[in-house]
């Protein structure tokens, strides 16, 4: 057993060791006893442990601190930063929805083959983004998603009519390009609604000012 757990720790890296180190209360007696003799094999010392434990600490804060900043941006945005199972269950039951709805059509108002699968990718990217913003009454929301749907549709479109099957991994690629291609129509938008808005704002202001003089 001494000498499995002796052969196991002569394969990890000083990091590994070091991290087992900092949790050797965890392990059994044989494993510990190996682990030591390692960390002096390796010249380890307790303070080489306590160093790594500082570093590991502080890059999990730092990454810590970088998703904070990242969901508060994106809540910022108006946007749900995590979806719950209800919201699954929803968007599934809608995706359902549409399905039936669209092959209970009679076939002169189906699209055609080559549209379908593209229409597929882009309806279902397109229910995924409906249900992550937070109020349905953001007109800017709604507007961008839009104009990238009609964009995610034609590109996708073009995708398959160079490679008639996706798969799967092409798939997830053009699940991808849809939710990026909104959130960047999404930014431009928001950005022209602020310009614009800021334009208003600040000749009613000088507007104001000239009326008092």
């Amino acid at each position: 057993m001494l000498a499995d757990f002796a052969t196991e720790y002569s394969r990890r890296s000083d990091g590994e060791l070091l991290h087992l180190a900092s949790a050797r209360h965890s392990l059994v007696p044989e494993a510990a006893a190996a682990l030591d003799s390692e960390l002096r094999r390796r010249n380890l010392t307790d303070s080489d442990r306590v160093e790594h434990q500082k570093f590991a600490t502080w890059g999990e804060r730092r990454a810590g601190g970088r998703e904070a900043n990242l969901r508060r941006r994106w809540e910022g945005l108006g946007l749900k930063w995590e979806l719950k199972w209800r919201d699954i269950l929803e968007i599934l039951a809608v995706m359902a929805i549409i399905l039936v709805a669209y092959f209970a059509l009679p076939s002169r108002y189906h699209l055609n083959p080559d549209w379908q699968e593209a229409a597929l990718v882009v309806t279902l990217t397109s229910v995924g983004l409906a249900f992550i913003v937070r109020s349905w009454r953001n007109i800017v929301f709604w507007i961008s998603l839009g104009l990238s749907s009609a964009i995610h549709l034609i590109v996708v479109h073009a995708w398959t009519r160079q490679t008639p099957d996706l798969g799967r991994a092409r798939a997830r690629i053009a699940f991808f390009l849809g939710f990026v291609l909104f959130l960047v129509v999404y930014g431009a938008v928001r950005l022209l609604r602020q310009v614009f808005h800021g334009g208003e704002e600040s000749q009613t202001i000088h507007r104001g000012k000239d009326h008092v003089l």
